[in-house]
């Protein structure tokens, strides 16, 4: 899916000095106005904001462009002093590269790419929504995972269709090396599955929809609902350094618990607004969006301080550790920014 801008820059304007009349004297024995009380509320000049200028990336799907539509059309850039440049990136994985060159300063990833911020790439500066979009999908007459021993299996590298496959692959008691696991992005695994070349696929909605209207009798092997002790959280991330940006990444912050609590109390809403910003059919984003839970910023906060944070990020890191992603289990508290989160 392709965005409808894919550089796209929103100018912002910062409100201008309000002017202080003098009163002046008509005579050389006048004597000067005295100053002028502001009323309770009141200052005697607005101080301008200043507008920071950042570059964003996301992903052209639902999920991925929740934040640059919702933004877009509340004008949280503007109302947050942020002067934003965004790119569309295929995955996360590339978005994390790309912070790490500077030449983005936020991104989104989906959870696959959790494995990033836990081995020290990244920091997890919003955490977005929990889904359940994701799927093992297999051709005609493959009904389970150990049908799928020794066959072709694409999946995005690092993504979210990655670690379904890899926690389908563990229940069925397997591992990666028995099947032929062939790295694709969305689009080239959405045509390789269509045409037959490739026999099941690590993937999510709404490409699994894409897929299913070129061959509707696939066969689900699994799907997120099959594993109840996972949750599996889409994140806004960061550079490691952006701690020493704090103005900035509190305005980032800012932004994002108002749009997702806004996108969370109007979800009715979303696929519309996401259609819109896409230039997409809106059956596509609804069809994701079905497996979407977004998350206001008290959901975030109150999850963060009792605990729950915590156990999503560890379950995962651990698989990640199973699928050699990473070496071990890292402190969440070294990549979740949840205290800047909560006094954003």
């Amino acid at each position: 899916m392709t965005a409808r801008f894919n550089r796209r820059q929103i100018l912002l304007g910062s409100a201008g000095l309000a002017g202080i009349a003098t009163l002046a004297a008509c005579g050389g024995d006048a004597k000067p106005a005295d100053p002028v009380t502001p009323a309770a509320g009141e200052t005697a000049a607005e101080t301008p904001m200043t507008v920071d200028k950042i570059n964003v990336g996301y992903i052209a799907d639902s999920n991925g462009s929740m934040l640059m539509a919702v933004a877009e059309q509340e004008k949280l850039w503007e109302k947050h002093g942020l002067e934003v440049k965004t790119s569309t990136f295929t995955n996360g994985p590339l978005q994390i590269q790309a912070l790490g060159t500077e030449d983005l300063d936020f991104g989104y990833i989906g959870f696959g790419a959790l494995w990033l911020p836990m081995s020290g790439k990244a920091s997890i500066v919003a955490i977005q929504s929990l889904g359940k979009a994701d799927r093992v999908i297999a051709q005609p007459g493959i009904t389970s995972m150990a049908d799928l021993k020794g066959k072709k299996v694409g999946v995005p590298e690092g993504t979210s269709g990655d670690m379904i496959l890899n926690l389908a692959l563990e229940k069925a008691g397997m591992t990666v090396d028995d099947i032929e696991r062939i790295p694709m992005d969305p689009p080239t695994l959405i045509s390789a599955f269509s045409s037959g070349q490739i026999d099941g696929a690590g993937i999510w909605y709404p490409h699994v929809d894409t897929i299913v209207k070129q061959v509707p009798d696939l066969v689900t092997i699994a799907e997120s609902n099959d594993f109840p002790d996972f949750a599996f959280p889409a994140c806004q991330v960061a550079n490691t350094n952006i701690t020493d940006r704090p103005e900035i990444l509190q305005k980032y912050q800012a932004v994002c618990k108002e749009a997702f609590t806004w996108a969370a109390e109007n979800k009715e809403a979303i696929p519309a607004l996401i259609a819109d910003f896409l230039d997409a059919p809106e059956d596509a984003i609804a069809s994701e969006q079905q497996y979407v839970e977004v998350l206001t910023s008290d959901d975030v906060i109150a999850a963060s301080e009792d605990g729950r944070v915590e156990k999503w990020m560890t379950a995962l890191n651990e698989q990640f550790v199973k699928a050699e992603k990473v070496d071990s289990v890292a402190d969440v508290s070294t990549y979740w920014l949840g205290e800047e989160y909560k006094n954003a």
